[in-house]
Order: C-alpha cells, then structure tokens, then sequence
C-alpha cells in the first residue's frame, strides 16, 4: 500500500489566471469567456404566481448590489456574494422583459393543490408547461426561471427535495403513477421547447418560507444567503450558455474527452435498465447521449452492454464531442460505476480504434466502505490517495480542506475507489482528474464536490430522462436537466 496527498487542483478564470477557488478566482478575475469591454445580458422569462415572481424579483434586486457574508472563522467558506451586474465580478446584466412574465392566478394553484396528489402533480405540468411555451414562443429568453409555489412545491415527494448526488440505487425505481416528480418531469417535457428553465424554491429568496421536512432526515439545512446566492447566478450564467471556469489544462496535455457511462430504469418497467452516456471537456461542457435498453441478467444484477451497443453508444458520444468541439479529442476517459463485461470492453475499444485516439482508460468509479483516520478531530485531507494494488485506489475528494481551515462536511466522509479495467496513463493520473473533475459542478460555488461531473450528474439525468418517451426530444446540453 502507498498514501499520497495530491495538491488541490486550480481553476482557469478571466484572463487564464488561476485560482484552486470558484468564488474567490471569479471575485479576482472575473468569468473565462466574458469581455472586459462590454458586458453581457442574461434575458430572462418568469412564471410564477404573483407573490413568487415579486419575491424573486425583488431578490435578484437585493443580489445586485452584493451579499454580505455569513458571520464565520472561516470566511474562505462563507464568502460574500458581490454582486451581480455590468460592474461586478460577473460582467452580466439580467434583462427582464415584462411581456416573457406570466403570472399563474392564485385560485389556479389553489384548485390544483386540492385534488388528488396523482392529478394534482399532472395538472401542475400542463399548466406550468403552457406557460413556459407561451414564453418561448413569443420570443425565447436565455433562461425562464420557474418560480415554484408553495402549494405546488407540497406536491414533491419528500425523498426527492433531499436532492442527494450519490449513485442511482435501487430505490430510484418509480412507480408511474405514486412517485412522479413534477420538476423532472416538467424539465423533460420542456425540451421540446429548446427552452432552458430554473426552478426556484420559495426558501431560496425568502428564509421566512416554510422548509420542507423529510421524516427520514428533518428539516432541510438552508444555506447561508450569500452562498445560495453565488449558487443560484453561476446556474443560471451556465444555462444562459457562459462559461466561468475551467479545469486547467497544460499545453503539452492531449485534449481529453471525459465520458461517464451509467443506467438508468424506466419510469413504468422497472426491470428495464436505459444506458446513457455524459460527455465533458475541461470546460465542463456536457453533453448527454441516450443509449440502448438492457436487461438485467439472473446471474448478474449489475447492468451491462452488448458489445455492439457499447461501441454504438461511445461512438455516439464521441462523434458529439466532435459536433461541440469542431475536433475530436486525442484522449478519451470512461468512467462506470458498474464493472466492466468483456463485450463491453471489446465494444469500447471498437468505438476508440474506429476514432483513431491515441489514449483511453476506462475506470470504475464508486464509494469505498473502507476509510482512513488521522490523528485529531478531522478527517484526511482532501486529496488523499490510497494505493491497495496496481488496479485498486481510494481517493479522498471529501476531507478536511486547508483553504477552508475545516471539513465543510456534517458526516463522515467516504473516499471513491477506482479501479483500472484498462489504462494507458498512471493511477496517479486518473486521481488528478478526478479530483479536477469534481470542481465542475455548476450548482454549487463550494469546490470540494465529493463525485466528478461525470458521475455526479447521472443520477439528476436520469431522472429526466425516464419522462421522455422514446422518439422524443432529447437536448444533448447538460444545462437542460440541471
């Protein structure tokens, strides 16, 4: 065995300048894509009972001039907000047009709210979908944020406000007509639209709003005002097509095309497993490409693909990269949270050989039950790495976190294990990247994500997904299920 500690990864903002921290590199140096010269506009739409779209509005109003920061001894993880406008940090502006505002009638939501919770969450996503159509049809704005009602936001199954970013397990089978998720399902039936949206829950602009509970874990923490905040402008800047980070890349680096692979069930056959791949570049930009159905086999609960249906689906998501980027990479990185079959190994390096790539590794990627201690209060520091063979690793994304002066976390922190199937760069490598890759989530400005992009998104995705019946639209940009 060998322990290492990997120093923490910076990220490029305006200017190429660096810094290993979102909030404070973008406070310093601004966005990566903006123009110092001139500012831009995020046009936004609304929908909203009338009550919702005042408070948000008069929100963002407050957010303009800035966010003082949470009374703290560690003020490098309770930063001020500073500001949202042509003179601050972001050099964006919203623009919001009067006519792409529609205000749903209180006695609307009041009637839906009080039939039966099946219909209830039917009837809330034709109405709520008309309007955003309404919006989009009239003349599309960058972003139509959803600002959800409290009787509507009763409706969302307790479980899912939870909102946890941890691998798809068995619980996330659904029963079509008890466990639908109005957001999910409203976000897929959008698409069609071309039409990006950003629900709102009351608590994010009003802590006075009643926080949902959960009976497995009781009220919902709330974060502080200033980072809800920075984590509300950076979604909605991605959505709006902005890009304020990037993982850095050195020149002598090969362009790397990082692909995770996961699965996902159906809404109405819970026995059947929808393959899916996510497609990213340093910049984050993701790309989702649904592929094949399987079927889960009786010697084996874990999902797995044809070969041809693996080569189909890596295939597919390189020739997107390509579509996005103009080039193909030179490097491409698998990342599963299931083993790897040997016809599924066949099939990816199929997809790799027919594309003339110069490298490839594929890994699986999951939580590890085994855990270290330090000597002290706090857990290992961010950035561990354990060595158990030449194929098997832990890597701490979650730790204790010296910029930080602390551990962010409430519990005790789980490192990912990775496994080299097949690999042509060092272990090392892949825990730099992972560790990277972690640092590309655009809902949340706290740098120390516990999964990489790759696989952290899977879950949301397909929770998308299963509302959308096949031959349906499917946006290949990831900010439409975020």
């Amino acid at each position: 065995m060998r322990l290492v500690h990997l120093e923490e990864p910076e990220l490029e903002f305006g200017g190429l300048r660096r810094h290993i921290d979102i909030r404070r590199g973008l406070t310093l140096f601004g966005p990566l894509d903006a123009d110092a010269a001139q500012a831009r506009r995020i046009r936004l739409g609304m929908v909203g009972t009338q009550q919702t779209i005042d408070g948000i509005v008069k929100w963002l109003e407050r957010c303009h001039s800035g966010i003082a920061a949470k009374a703290s001894r560690q003020p490098n993880l309770f930063a001020s907000f500073p500001g949202f406008g042509a003179d601050s940090p972001f050099r964006t502006e919203f623009e919001i047009d009067q006519g792409l505002v529609r205000a749903l009638s209180s006695r609307e939501v009041s009637r839906i709210a009080a039939l039966s919770h099946y219909t209830a969450l039917v009837e809330a996503e034709q109405v709520l979908e008309a309007e955003i159509q309404a919006i989009s049809e009239k003349a599309r704005p960058d972003v139509v944020i959803v600002a959800m009602p409290p009787e509507l936001v009763a409706l969302e199954d307790e479980e899912e406000l939870e909102a946890t970013a941890e691998f798809s397990t068995a619980k996330d089978q659904l029963d079509y007509e008890t466990n639908i998720d109005l957001r999910h399902m409203l976000k897929a039936k959008v698409m069609r639209f071309n039409q990006p949206i950003q629900l709102v829950l009351p608590q994010t602009y009003d802590e006075r709003a009643k926080v949902k509970t959960s009976k497995k874990s009781g009220k919902l923490r709330l974060q502080d005002e200033a980072t809800r905040a920075w984590n509300f402008h950076t979604a909605l800047c991605y959505k709006a097509n902005h890009r304020l980070w990037r993982i850095v890349r050195n020149a002598t680096d090969l362009h790397t095309c990082f692909v995770g692979i996961s699965f996902y069930r159906s809404l109405n056959e819970a026995n059947l497993m929808t393959s899916m791949a996510q497609v990213y570049d340093e910049r984050g930009e993701g790309v989702i490409v649904r592929g094949k159905a399987v079927e889960l086999s009786k010697d084996d609960r874990q999902p797995h693909l044809a070969k041809d249906d693996a080569y189909a689906l890596l295939a597919s998501a390189l020739t997107e990269y390509r579509r996005e980027h103009k080039h193909p990479p030179a490097r491409v990185v698998l990342h599963k949270s299931s083993s790897y079959s040997q016809p599924e190994l066949d099939g990816f390096n199929g997809a790799v050989d027919a594309q003339g790539l110069d490298s490839a590794d594929f890994m699986v990627v999951g939580k590890a039950f085994t855990r270290l201690f330090r000597d002290g209060r706090y857990p290992p520091l961010r950035g561990t790495m354990l060595t158990l063979d030449e194929r098997t690793h832990l890597l701490y994304t979650r730790g204790s976190v010296p910029y930080y002066a602390t551990y962010p976390g409430m519990y005790v922190p789980r490192p990912l294990k990775f496994q080299l199937a097949q690999a042509d760069g060092s272990a090392r490598q892949a825990a730099e990247d992972l560790l990277a890759l972690t640092k590309l989530n655009w809902n949340n400005t706290q740098f120390d994500g516990g999964l990489p992009i790759t696989m952290r998104v899977a879950r949301e995705v397909g929770k998308v997904l299963k509302y959308v019946p096949d031959g349906g639209v499917v946006q290949p940009r990831y900010s439409f299920y975020m």
